[in-house]
């Protein structure tokens, strides 16, 4: 789930969405309440517990200026690999607004998306009418015991997105979680994480010194103004246990040209 709030240059058109669920209506799931907004661009916003956690489309755009990072992540890793049939797990599924994207975006891959709550993991396969195929699987089950469950080196890709409220619990933010990670990866893997950043708690800088005892390279991408914790946000760390040169450099690119203040830091704790 995300905490954040949408990109100033979202993608605008007219869409109904969801048809048949009303909104403005909190909907029972197994950790609260889950609530949809019809936005004036055509996209809806799904509420959980009153935060926004994700924005749906018909067609597979991001809103979010924190997932727009990841896929830019994801997207400069793919293109250095010469197999693009890779296997992402997805830990916080919540709508499944990034996994559609990237299963859209990158065809060759697979993905399975889990969520602890398992209403609202069957609710997004409702909403996304996702099949029940190899290409996304959705299933309820906690983030650390997905990771730990995992043979080792039988992932290429894994994307934290979890939430509790508007932080990262604190077991999916651990030095086990970010080792499981790391072990469960294949020589060439990645590991992307959005990252709750508060400018009074240390939270976030125990969260990235996790990913950097468990992985030798590891970048941050944000804007600058949460980067240097004057306000609160989201920053993506982007891990591997190999070196990111071309990546960081795509990464930088991508910053420059992003509609708010970004940059991208190998030192950021």
């Amino acid at each position: 789930m995300a905490r954040t709030s949408r990109s100033p240059n979202a993608p605008r058109q007219a869409t109904s969405l969801v048809a048949g669920v009303p909104r403005g209506v909190p909907i029972p799931i197994a950790t609260g309440t889950a609530e949809l907004i019809d936005e004036a661009d055509g996209s809806v916003t799904v509420y959980v517990n009153g935060v926004p956690s994700s924005s749906l489309r018909a067609d597979f755009s991001l809103d979010f200026e924190y997932m727009r990072h990841e896929a830019a992540a994801i997207a400069a890793w793919d293109a250095e690999r010469a197999d693009h049939a890779w296997l992402a797990l997805h830990i916080g599924a919540a709508a499944c607004t990034l996994p559609r994207h990237l299963a859209n975006a990158h065809p060759a891959s697979r993905h399975i998306a889990v969520d602890i709550d398992v209403t609202l993991a069957e609710l997004a396969r409702r909403w996304w009418d996702l099949p029940r195929a190899p290409r996304l699987r959705v299933r309820a089950q906690d983030g650390l015991a997905a990771l730990a469950e995992r043979a080792e080196a039988s992932l290429d890709l894994i994307v934290r997105d979890a939430f509790g409220d508007d932080a990262v619990p604190a077991h999916l933010a651990s030095s086990e979680w970010w080792s499981h990670a790391q072990r469960v990866l294949r020589k060439g893997g990645l590991a992307v994480a959005n990252v709750a950043v508060t400018p009074s708690s240390p939270a976030a800088a125990a969260d990235a010194r996790a990913a950097r005892a468990a992985f030798p390279h590891v970048l941050a991408v944000g804007e600058h103004a949460v980067m240097r914790r004057k306000r609160r946000g989201n920053v993506v760390l982007v891990a591997s246990a190999q070196p990111l040169p071309e990546l960081a450099a795509a990464l930088g690119r991508y910053a420059a040209s992003a509609p708010l203040p970004t940059g991208v830091d190998g030192n950021w704790a």
